[in-house]
This record gives C-alpha cells, sequence and structure tokens, in this order.
C-alpha cells in the first residue's frame, strides 16, 4: 500500500511517499530541489515509525511531516487493506467449507431417503426403509464430513509445520557461518558485490546500523563467514573504518550533509579561499547553523563531486617549467 504526504513551509513544499511491503518500507522524499528515494529492509523487531526515524533524521524532514506520518502510522489506516483482506479471505474460506459441508450432507440425506422409499415401494412396507434410508443417509453424511474436516486441518497443521520447519531451518543456516578473519579490501569487495545484486533503489546503506557498524549478518554469503572484529561505513561517502577509527563515519555523515547543504543554497563550498588543503570551514557551517557544533576531526573537501575526506591531502609543488 502506497501514501503520499504533502506539507507546505513557506515557499517550499515537502513531499513524501510511502509504500508499506512485508519485508520492505519504500520512502520517497522531495523538498524543493532535495530529492531522496529509499528501500528499507526490514530486519530487526521494529516499528515502522522506527525504521522512517532515521531516514528522516538522515533527510532532515520537517516535524510537521513527521507529525502526519506518525498520525497515519497511529491510526493504523496502513494496515486497513491489509486486515480488510485477510477478513475476506477467511469469510470466502468459511462459506466455502460450509456450502461444501452442507451439500454434502443434503446429498447423503437425500440418497438415502431414495433408496429407503424405493425398498418401501417395492416390498411394500412403508416407511420402514425411508427412515433407515434417512439414518443411513444422516450417517454416511456426518462420517463423510468428519472426514473431510480431518483432512483440511491435518493438511493446514503440516503446512504449518512446514513453514516453521523451513523458518527454522533458515536461522540454522544463518547461524552456522564461522566466526573468520578479513581484510578492509575483501569487505570492501564484498558490499561491493552485495550492491550489485541489491534491487533498484535500494543502496548498499541498509547494511549499515544506527552506530555505522556493518550488519555482517547481510554479508555472510559473500565473504563465507562473520569477520571477527567490526568495521563502520560511512552513510554518506561510503568510506570503510576499523574498530578504532569508529568515531571517523559518525562524525563524517554530520559533516557530509552540512556540506551538501551549504553548497546547494550557496553556490560554493565552505572553505577558505586559497586553501591549498581545502580544509572544511566549520566556522561558515556553525554560523549559518548547518552544524550545532565544531567536530573533533577536521575534514577536507575532495575534488569527487564535494565529498569529504578525513585523510589531509598532500600539499601540491609547484614545479619550474623551462621553454626550449
Amino acid at each position: 500500500m502506497k501514501q503520499k504526504f504533502t506539507i507546505s513551509l513557506n515557499k517550499v513544499t515537502e513531499n513524501l511517499e510511502l509504500g508499506f511491503e512485508e519485508k520492505w518500507i519504500y520512502a520517497h522524499y522531495k523538498k524543493g530541489a532535495t530529492e531522496k528515494t529509499a528501500c528499507l529492509l526490514k530486519n530487526d523487531n521494529k516499528s515502522e515509525g522506527e525504521y522512517l526515524d532515521a531516514f528522516f533524521e538522515d533527510n532532515q524532514v520537517s516535524e510537521e511531516m513527521k507529525m502526519e506520518v506518525k498520525n497515519f502510522l497511529r491510526s493504523g489506516i496502513s494496515h486497513k487493506d491489509e486486515h480488510w483482506n485477510e477478513f475476506t479471505n477467511f469469510l470466502i474460506k468459511t462459506l466455502s467449507l460450509n456450502m461444501v459441508f452442507g451439500i454434502t450432507i443434503a446429498l447423503c440425506v437425500f440418497g438415502g431417503y431414495r433408496l429407503g422409499a424405493l425398498l418401501d415401494n417395492r416390498y411394500g412396507i412403508y416407511p420402514t426403509f425411508t427412515l433407515i434410508g434417512l439414518f443411513f443417509g444422516i450417517g454416511i453424511g456426518a462420517i463423510t464430513v468428519y472426514s473431510m474436516v480431518q483432512k483440511y486441518f491435518k493438511t493446514s497443521i503440516q503446512k504449518g509445520k512446514g513453514i516453521k520447519k523451513s523458518l527454522n531451518k533458515e536461522q540454522e543456516n544463518d547461524k552456522s557461518y564461522p566466526i573468520i578473519d578479513v581484510t578492509m579490501d575483501e569487505v570492501r569487495k564484498a558490499i561491493r558485490t552485495f550492491s550489485d545484486n541489491l534491487p533498484k533503489g535500494v543502496y548498499r546503506t541498509i547494511l549499515v546500523q544506527d552506530d555505522n557498524c556493518i550488519d555482517f549478518n547481510q554479508l555472510a554469503p559473500h565473504l563465507g563467514g562473520i569477520p571477527s572484529k567490526k568495521f563502520y561505513m560511512s552513510k554518506e561517502t561510503y568510506d570503510l573504518f576499523e574498530e578504532n577509527e569508529k568515531q571517523i563515519p559518525l562524525e563524517m555523515d554530520i559533516v557530509q550533509k552540512a556540506v551538501d547543504l551549504f553548497v546547494k543554497e550557496h553556490k560554493e563550498f565552505p572553505m577558505l579561499k586559497f586553501d591549498p588543503l581545502h580544509k572544511v570551514n566549520y566556522f561558515q557551517l556553525k554560523q549559518e547553523h548547518y552544524l550545532k557544533e565544531e567536530p573533533k576531526i577536521q575534514f577536507y573537501i575532495t575534488d569527487l563531486d564535494g565529498l569529504i575526506t578525513h585523510i589531509k591531502p598532500r600539499k601540491k609543488k609547484m614545479g619550474n617549467t623551462s621553454h626550449s
């Protein structure tokens, strides 16, 4: 089911489209020139609101829009169709079974009656065989219906057990991956392979948890196991980090989003002119309220579409050229 939301904020219009599936939440957000699409994978025991909170925070969705979505989720409208379909299917199945049982009993009773009446007419002892035929038909009908009920519920139970067994087997397979030692390059290759197999509109950020730690349960099939140590990834730049650098991706995502917003509104990078290192100017970002506080790590603006890096660039040497 899809649901659309529209909020007008002064001269800017916010549009949000949400699609609720069994294992995914599709989100398409547009605010002015900003547009973002994501498919949020449901892989934890979280509510739909909790999955959307991270998306809202990453894209700086307004409080008004958040409230609209929250009210929508509280009302349970998103599950209205699902519940109605379940009720309809249940009703159809119930009516169908009742009709089958009724017709079966009616045919058995009618058959017993006709057989008894035929014997009564032949031997002239009415209504002896007619009554016997009626009771016989009722008995045969009851036994037939009982057999049908037993067979139906037995099939349903076996089907349920089969599904449960299949789920348990999948869980066992998930837990059967060994603990292995991997390098940064191996993790990078596994993420690339994982990304190549994702559906259109789904990004590798579904691997990144709230603390920027990588969820290796999804990568285990590509790595052949679960790494013995944690790795972290930036949601904005996709840079990888080890445990001793886990603070870098957290601050990197905050600064990258601030830089992007600054560039979008000012058409220039937040850095001092003639700065050979292209350091991100935190003073500008704080002054324009893109940053709440100054990060502890110094980031630098690269030539790759304004992406930032924590690696200090080397100063370019000025070479003398001679002409012959």
